[in-house]
């Protein structure tokens, strides 16, 4: 049974993306839906944490949790952005059974590069300590922090130029640190400690605006260490 607890936390995952899915197609509630990804995000962070304390290491626990996420990180942001286009935008025009297909493109690239996102994370193993390129549940919160955001003439554009740059950011090199603890040492977690100082000020001012800039402020922090590390290995050799 204690093999099977990770598991049934990553199922949490999935069903939580899942009730987000279905918030934002019937009741089209897209804050009460992001909240859920929000949720799903605890799981997924609780189902590796559990795997790590009870020692437990699957090959099954490793594609079930791939699997959540492609619905919980993937599909659910896709459905809330695109809710939200038709929330906003006239779409009597240029419909096929009900569908505007023209804006259901964007939400359609982000779940392939998602998908994409978390394959090739399985198989690198580049990404044991750090993150190569944007992980899909920072792509999914910057996406489901947008309905938060008002409304205006020329949000479309800005959602979509958000969206192309989320794809590209999931499949890039960009080095990442990885926010994982192993001790709880300020030398060994230094940025870590500054990255969740300036996210819970930003929340504090911002609410849920504020996480395209913790986002932000993370990959900032990221090519800032990474840059320093490089220093520091230059001098050593």
């Amino acid at each position: 049974m204690k093999k099977q607890i990770p598991n049934i936390i990553t199922l949490l995952n999935l069903s939580a993306g899942v009730t987000a899915i279905v918030i934002a197609l019937q009741n089209n509630k897209l804050a009460i839906a992001a909240m859920m990804v929000v949720l799903a995000s605890f799981f997924d962070f609780f189902d590796g944490l559990a795997a790590r304390l009870l020692r437990v290491k699957s090959t099954i626990g490793k594609e079930l949790d791939s699997l959540a996420d492609v619905v919980s990180f993937g599909v659910a942001p896709a459905i809330i952005i695109y809710r939200l286009y038709q929330q906003n935008i006239n779409f009597q025009t240029n419909e096929l059974f009900g569908v505007n297909f023209l804006f259901l493109l964007f939400p359609l690239l982000y779940v392939c590069f998602a998908a994409y996102r978390l394959a090739k994370f399985n198989i690198d193993t580049q990404q044991s300590e750090n993150f190569r390129g944007l992980p899909t549940p920072a792509a999914a919160f910057v996406l489901i922090s947008l309905p938060f955001f008002p409304f205006f003439h020329y949000s479309i554009i800005i959602i979509s130029t958000v969206i192309i740059a989320l794809c590209y950011l999931m499949v890039s090199n960009l080095p990442l640190f990885s926010l994982k603890f192993k001790n709880l040492k300020l030398k060994d977690n230094l940025f870590r400690y500054i990255l969740i100082c300036l996210s819970i000020l930003l929340l504090i001012c911002f609410y849920f605006k504020a996480v395209p800039f913790i986002i932000l402020t993370y990959m900032i922090l990221s090519i800032i260490k990474i840059s320093l590390s490089k220093k520091l290995e230059k001098k050593d050799a």
